[in-house]
Order: C-alpha cells, then structure tokens, then sequence
C-alpha cells in the first residue's frame, strides 16, 4: 500500500502547484488591471439591455462566479456545447465586459502580460458585476464606430438623435454594429449590413427583419478610401 500513498501523495503535490501557478498567473494579470475596476455608472434602459442580452449573449440570465482555477474547465465546458445557453454565450459577454475594462488603460507590454491582464480582468468581472452591470459597462464604454463610444453618443452621431427618441430598429442598428462597426457600415457594406442585421433581427425575435426602418433616419458619411497595397516589380 505504500505505492498508494506515493502516488496520492504525488499528485497532491502536483495538484498544490498547480493551483499556486494559477493563482500566481492571476496576481500578475490583476496587478495590471485599472485602477478604477469598478463598473460604470451607467445604467441602461431595461428593454435595451434586454435587446441587448438577446442579440449579443444568446438571452442569458446569469454570469457564474469563476476563480483562477475553474476558468479553463468552465471554457472546456463551453465548447463542449453542453450548457443550456448557447455555445460561448456566457463568455462572450465575459469578454466584451473584461474588454471594456481593460481599454481604460494602454496594455501592458507583452503578449504574455497582455493575455493574463485579459484573464484577470474576466475573472474580476465575472465575480465582482452582476449580469446587468456587465451589460451597462459594454453599451456604455464599447465602440460604435464613426468615433463613438457609447451607445448614447452613437445615438447622435449615427442619427443624430438622442437615444431614447430612436425606434426599436434603430437601436437594434446600433446594438448589431458592435461587432464591427466598420466591418458592417451600412454605407460601405450594405450587403454585409443587412445580413448582419437580419440575423440580429431574428435574435431579438422581431417579426420584421426589413433594414429599411432602420435605414430611414441614418446619417450617411463617405467611406474611407481602400488602403492599396503597392505592387512589387
């Protein structure tokens, strides 16, 4: 038996290593992040967040509590596609909130520092904001392109109008142009923009997925010229 208690011994030891280098990767991420790591103050209408949580994070209801330790078989468990949400749901919103805190500071230098920032600031979040705090700091410090930051201030710039005078439509516009906004630009990929739009649409469950509602009030800007490459002789 003595073989047996080498062995538990061993991997109790490998274990505790383990857990003290994740732990240890985390503290070195965390020492990184912010100093203002708090959410924002922002709060958005209800049926905005809503919209938003249907369109971005699959409807979802909770964010779990991870540490430096569950994160990588939480990720596993996603991708095994076995949770009730949709695959990656619960992440991608972790993502684009830890983003968001990470932006208002310049990363560190790195690639490897950058990443365990990334890390650290996806555990902080996803212990310290709730669900709808998460979803405030991304509509209120995400980009919208066109120079916007902010779902409030892209309300202006794309039409002009303060956001609560937009319609369903518009602000579905919007809320879909987070992925890319120059990607999707209506102006400059129409077609990319209406296929984008349309699958928001169905997410959001509206009954009309016609981008012209959405298209009526839009501020047109000239798209910016294609970088050319110079040919090599």
């Amino acid at each position: 038996m003595a073989w047996i208690k080498a062995l538990l011994g061993t991997l109790l030891v490998l274990a505790t290593l383990v857990v003290g280098l994740c732990f240890g990767l985390y503290a070195v991420g965390a020492s990184a992040l912010p100093e203002d790591a708090e959410p924002t103050d922002y709060r958005a209408p209800p049926d905005l967040r809503a919209l938003y949580l249907k369109v971005e994070a699959g409807g979802i209801e909770e964010v779990p509590r991870l540490n430096p330790v569950s994160l990588p078989g939480y990720w596993l468990w996603h991708l095994s596609g076995e949770q009730r949400e949709p695959p990656g749901s619960q992440l991608r919103l972790l993502g684009y909130a830890s983003r968001a805190l990470t932006l208002r500071r310049s990363p560190p230098p790195g690639s490897t520092r950058r990443h365990l920032v990334g890390l650290a600031a996806t555990l902080h979040v996803s212990r310290q904001w709730g669900l709808d705090r998460m979803v405030d700091t991304v509509l209120a410090e995400g980009g919208f392109g066109r120079g916007a930051t902010g779902i409030e201030q892209a309300a202006q710039v794309w039409y002009g109008h303060p956001l609560d005078d937009l319609i369903a439509e518009e602000r579905l516009l919007l809320i879909a142009l987070m992925k890319g906004p120059a990607y999707y630009d209506p102006d400059c990929h129409p077609e990319r923009f209406a296929q984008r739009y349309r699958w928001a649409a169905a997410q959001a469950g509206l009954a009309d997925p016609d981008v012209a509602p959405a298209l009526a009030r839009l501020r047109s800007q000239p798209c910016p010229a294609p970088v050319r490459t110079p040919s090599i002789p």
